[in-house]
């Protein structure tokens, strides 16, 4: 399974898990719940409707009831165990990473390390460097002061004690890659085998 597909079952899921706990919710409110446009949540609503997951009905004052069919809910319960299977393999996979980056750092004495972004790899990273001789001294970002108990850095210019950046970013890796590339010229970035992006890879 795709990233692509990945991303679209999640949707799917999310629209079906807010129907099940809410029949009145509008595609509003789950928009400002889920953080994406009312458009791409719209889209997603008819696609569920038109695959008869879900079903409609008009309530008084002009408003609308929504829930689910029986295939909506076996769907639902689909869904929920790929997700699941989908998480346990992400985390297993991610710290035979992690373990494998820091003992390419280790060996090659680039113990002071920033992380390029903040997410699940990271924080997973985070963990796993905890009692190594590797410093995660901080994550690049622009907002928080703290992440996951590691300084959030909006930039490297004053900090001088940096050996290595790793790429923890997992969407639009590639041109992640690239901005970092040009803008910290001066650092190795290494980046893990899963995101497949062309350059210093473990």
């Amino acid at each position: 399974m795709n990233n692509h597909e990945i991303k679209k079952d999640d949707m799917t899921l999310n629209v079906l898990s807010a129907v099940d706990a809410d029949s009145q919710i509008t595609q509003r409110s789950l928009a400002a719940e889920l953080g994406i446009a009312l458009g791409l949540t719209n889209a997603y609503f008819k696609k569920c409707v038109d695959k008869g997951l879900v079903k409609i009905k008009q309530i008084p004052k002009k408003r609308y009831s929504y829930y689910l069919t029986k295939k909506g809910f076996t769907e639902k319960a689909r869904l929920s165990a790929e997700y699941l299977k989908y998480s346990f393999n992400f985390l297993k996979n991610t710290k035979v990473e992690c373990e494998k980056i820091i003992k390419i750092c280790i060996d090659n004495n680039n113990l002071s390390i920033v992380l390029s972004d903040k997410s699940d790899f990271a924080e997973i990273l985070i963990l796993s460097a905890l009692d190594t001789k590797v410093d995660i001294i901080g994550v690049l970002g622009n907002e928080e002061n703290k992440y996951c108990g590691k300084k959030v850095i909006k930039s490297l210019k004053n900090i001088n004690n940096v050996d290595v950046i790793i790429m923890t970013k997992l969407e639009n890796s590639n041109s992640r890659f690239d901005y970092l590339k040009k803008k910290y010229k001066k650092y190795n970035i290494i980046i893990p085998q899963f995101l497949n992006i062309d350059g210093e890879e473990t």
